[in-house]
């Protein structure tokens, strides 16, 4: 049964964002923050409303960025992940590097990438595919082996193929 929301689930976070905006305009206006290194809410809503059509412009090519690299984590990952589950020993053998790959930050590879692939689309794809490839093949991973040993079974005695 869904659950009637109530208005101070509303207002509540409505209250700290705009305490958070006041607080900030306030730093801002008496100096506490120099402002090059924050520019108060206002200045950012002003730039935001006046570079609109550049934003837009470059908007454009990061989601495009995001897109491509977030469907290339998604397809090795769950690739990997089928793998993963359908051979133990490419488990036993790839999942500790799995692991081990995400102690070294994304921030750290990056000037690599752009060393090995120039500037362009390319390294930033690659960079979201790095960070969106081990998440969806651990998810998938643990998805696929818990599924309930009783549905297999069900799906066995309904001729079902293996991937099925």
């Amino acid at each position: 049964m869904k659950e009637k929301k109530e208005l101070s689930d509303i207002i509540v976070p409505l209250a700290v964002i705009v305490a958070f905006l006041i607080i900030w305009q306030l730093a801002c206006t008496f100096s506490w923050v120099p402002r090059y290194m924050l520019p108060s809410p206002i200045e950012v809503v002003k730039a935001f409303i006046d570079d609109f059509p550049l934003l837009m412009s470059h908007a454009r090519v990061t989601l495009l960025e995001a897109v491509l690299g977030l469907g290339f984590g998604v397809a090795l990952g769950f690739g990997c992940a089928a793998l993963m589950d359908s051979f133990p020993v490419v488990k036993k053998g790839l999942y500790p590097i799995l692991v081990i790959t995400q102690t070294i930050p994304p921030v750290a590879i990056a000037p690599l990438l752009i060393l090995w692939f120039s500037y362009g689309v390319t390294p930033k794809v690659i960079l979201v595919v790095l960070v969106a490839f081990f998440p969806m093949a651990v998810g998938l991973l643990e998805g696929f082996q818990s599924v309930d040993k009783d549905m297999i079974n069900l799906m066995k005695s309904m001729n079902a193929g293996r991937w099925q």
